[in-house]
């Protein structure tokens, strides 16, 4: 049996392609109705609200303190330990849920009948409307730039067709990962934002592998049996590929798992990118190279003048 992570495989990536392609516009345009449909859940970095410090007297749980907040509709609040005495714990709640003071009084009365005082309030602090509207834009122009500047990096290392080829599954990755958190009506906060410029840059680290591959692939064999150079620089990569991706995913996973409430959004958002990342590379990126340089020859062969005959 061959071993693929010694010898290279030969299988036919690109005789699929365009069911991959049907694969990603369908989850491209599901994701973008969700994106006017049922928008995104923003978490208190973006929309504001109250976060409360406090120290337990006896290591406690962000469980057992989202059974107590329960009592007052606070469950849904974001609850992460501070350090590892399991007694220091940050409460946030979102500006839906009424002004600072009238938040930090039910989260005392809760707190109080679980608790019986056995607990400090630390620290309170109130994150304006307007400054999560500031932070929501930064975040915005974050991912702007970092696109603008892969396109930039691409384009200049490689060509035009290469360029286009890495950033649109770029595109195709944010997009879906977005649409996956607006699906299931996941919290969007700062750590989410970070997961998902994480995952640009491993979904772009993929590519240009694939890419050079392909650089070196053109330059023995030149570009007349293009399909079968992306087809064969894929299948190089592939061990890579999996050793790579499969780290990732057990590492991801596990925090995913039991990393707490605090993580399980970051960890899904670095799932989902690595998954799609890894997709994109094979199924997005490396056949939009072929049909760019289909497009380019067609365009020239119709532009082409025509000889008058010569009689």
């Amino acid at each position: 049996m061959r071993n693929f992570l010694v010898e290279p495989p030969n299988i036919d990536f690109l005789r699929i392609r365009k069911v991959g392609y049907l694969l990603s516009l369908g989850l491209l345009t599901l994701s973008l109705i969700l994106f006017f449909t049922k928008g995104f859940n923003l978490g208190l970095d973006f929309t504001g609200g109250t976060s409360i410090h406090i120290k337990m007297s006896s290591p406690s749980s962000t469980s057992s303190i989202r059974s107590a907040l329960k009592e007052v509709k606070l469950d849904d609040a974001l609850i992460q330990e501070i350090g590892t005495g399991k007694t220091e714990f940050e409460i946030r709640v979102s500006i839906k849920k009424g002004g600072s003071s009238q938040v930090v009084q039910k989260v005392k009365s809760a707190l109080d009948r679980s608790f019986h005082g056995n607990y400090e309030i630390r620290k309170v602090e109130f994150i304006d409307a307007l400054v999560g509207d500031e932070m929501r834009k930064a975040s915005i122009y974050s991912l702007l730039f970092v696109m603008v500047g892969i396109l930039l990096y691409v384009g200049y290392r490689y060509e035009p067709t290469f360029a286009l080829a890495a950033i649109i599954p770029i595109f195709h990755d944010a997009i879906i990962t977005l649409g996956v958190f607006s699906f299931l009506g996941r919290e969007i906060d700062l750590t989410v934002v970070a997961a998902i410029l994480t995952v640009l840059g491993y979904s772009l680290n993929d590519t240009i592998i694939v890419f050079d591959r392909i650089r070196e692939n053109i330059k023995i064999r030149g570009r007349k049996s293009l399909e079968s150079i992306i087809n064969r620089s894929i299948n190089e990569n592939l061990g890579r590929t999996v050793i790579t991706s499969g780290t990732s995913l057990f590492a991801v996973i596990s925090i995913f798992l039991f990393g707490g409430d605090s993580l399980n959004s970051f960890a899904l958002a670095l799932l989902i990118g690595i998954v799609f990342g890894t997709y994109s590379s094979i199924y997005v990126a490396a056949p939009l190279i072929l049909e760019m340089e289909r497009l380019i020859k067609s365009r020239v062969i119709k532009e082409k003048p025509i000889n008058p005959e010569v009689k």
